[in-house]
């Protein structure tokens, strides 16, 4: 069965939201590429979707890591057109959960923080990838409000001091730990099982 991967870019102090408001410039410009580099078919919210579709010419070789990719958009209304893109009809809860038994590559969330906050609350994301940029955002809203249920897989430094960690979430133990500790709150633990010395470790590709 394949997985769900969610790519989220998150500043030093958590925030994974409007990364436009407090992320420089220079790292703003290819920060949707760098999240989809190195995957084959990528899950997408309507609106980030259309921003990024919205800020590429048809033809703008630019573009080239998200338009060679599969697209997979969730969207109740029609969207912009795009190459190889594809908007999921009915229900995204029971159509993701479909695919995920379907042969073929991982899916890969990148941006999209109201979709994969669904996707959490439904138990269909598999691993949680993030991308740590050494930027305090001083406002904005946290994936979650903590982190118990994360089990950290893999940690690899890159240029420019960004940090990309990578977690398989445990659903049973942040079940188990929100009852004991804050009812109704999702969240995980932190734990070092592995920790990655170089990039190529961190960015995997799922077969």
């Amino acid at each position: 069965m394949r997985n769900i991967v969610a790519r989220l870019c998150m500043s030093q102090d958590g925030i994974v939201d409007r990364p436009e408001y407090w992320l420089p410039e220079s790292s703003l410009a290819g920060v949707l590429d760098e999240l989809v580099t190195g995957t084959e078919t990528v899950l997408l919210g309507r609106t980030t979707f259309e921003q990024y579709a919205a800020s590429v010419a048809p033809h703008d070789d630019a573009a080239v890591p998200l338009d060679r990719a599969r697209k997979l958009v969730i969207a109740s209304r029609p969207v912009i057109a795009r190459p190889r893109t594809e908007v999921l009809q009915g229900d995204p809860h029971r159509v993701l959960r479909a695919l995920k038994h379907v042969p073929g590559a991982d899916l890969h969330v990148v941006g999209s923080v109201k979709l994969v906050r669904s996707l959490l609350r439904w138990r269909l994301i598999d691993e949680l990838s993030l991308v740590v940029h050494p930027v305090q955002a001083g406002f904005g809203s946290p994936l979650f409000p903590d982190r118990r249920g994360l089990r950290l897989i893999s940690m690899c430094a890159g240029g420019n001091g960004v940090l990309e960690a990578n977690y398989r979430i445990d659903y049973a133990a942040a079940a188990t730990s929100s009852r004991s500790a804050s009812a109704g709150r999702w969240g995980g633990t932190w734990s070092t099982d592995s920790v990655a010395t170089s990039a190529s470790t961190a960015i995997r590709t799922h077969a």
